[in-house]
């Protein structure tokens, strides 16, 4: 695994900034991340981070999306 990748990991067992139907969203040393909460297809998660964002408060229409897949965990990235 790489040194990104273990930052991520490491965000993951602190306490979420917030929980959504899809998502439990995380601050990172990189960015916000929105763990996917079940086994679903990309698209449905694709679709719904956005709007999920919104309801916690956080704006992300600025930031920059990427999709991780770490340890069998799915994951959206957001960071400037």
């Amino acid at each position: 695994m790489d040194s990104t990748s273990d930052l991520i990991i490491d965000s993951l067992k602190e306490e979420p900034i917030g929980e959504t139907n899809h998502f439990i969203w995380f601050i990172t040393d990189i960015g916000i991340a929105a763990l996917f909460k079940r086994e679903e297809n990309f698209e449905t998660y694709n679709s719904n981070v956005d709007i999920e964002a919104n309801i916690i408060g956080l704006d992300i229409t600025k930031e920059e999306k990427e999709y991780l897949k770490i340890k069998e965990r799915q994951l959206f990235l957001f960071y400037s």
